[in-house]
């Protein structure tokens, strides 16, 4: 009987060990970590004893997982209520979601966003001298998330 309790413990252990690794490299979700860890072929009660250590711990923390999520996805020049559907795919809790995409929203303003993504894709433009470079232009940024209105008044901006 010892020795099955040692062999818990041992597993409890490897996986937490497994856990912090995996989260050290970035922030992850509940579901994600669950995933990761499911594959390396963890028992589902170590897996529960781990996962509640590690929100114990702080460790593993949804809002933190929203937050950055969102973050990494606005520096990619999606708008954020895009980058939040996205985070809803990847398993994100929505109330901190929520949060975070209400946090997002604050300090976004979409028609500096969208002018920055359109301007590194095109630093030239010269999707103004060209119809179907402007249209394939116009369909990645709508790709990033952002409204139609927004696309129109920046590319149709002449001030450049």
């Amino acid at each position: 009987m010892a020795q099955k309790t040692d062999a818990v413990k041992n597993e409890q252990q490897e996986a937490f060990s497994s856990a912090v690794r995996i989260l050290g490299i970035r922030e992850h979700n509940e579901h994600e970590l669950r995933e990761k860890l499911n594959k390396k072929n963890y028992d589902e009660i170590v897996l529960d004893h781990v996962i509640e250590l590690l929100k114990h711990y702080d460790y593993l923390s949804e809002v933190r997982y929203a937050e950055a999520f969102l973050r990494y996805r606005l520096e990619k020049g999606e708008a954020p209520w895009f980058a939040a559907q996205k985070a809803r795919q990847k398993g994100a809790e929505p109330v901190a979601l929520k949060l975070a995409l209400e946090k997002a929203e604050q300090s976004f303003d979409a028609w500096s966003a969208c002018k920055d993504v359109l301007d590194k894709r095109d630093p030239m433009g010269s999707y103004k001298q060209d119809k179907r470079l402007w249209q394939r232009q116009m369909r990645y940024l709508q790709n990033k998330g952002y409204d139609i209105n927004t696309i129109l008044q920046v590319m149709n901006n002449e001030d450049d």
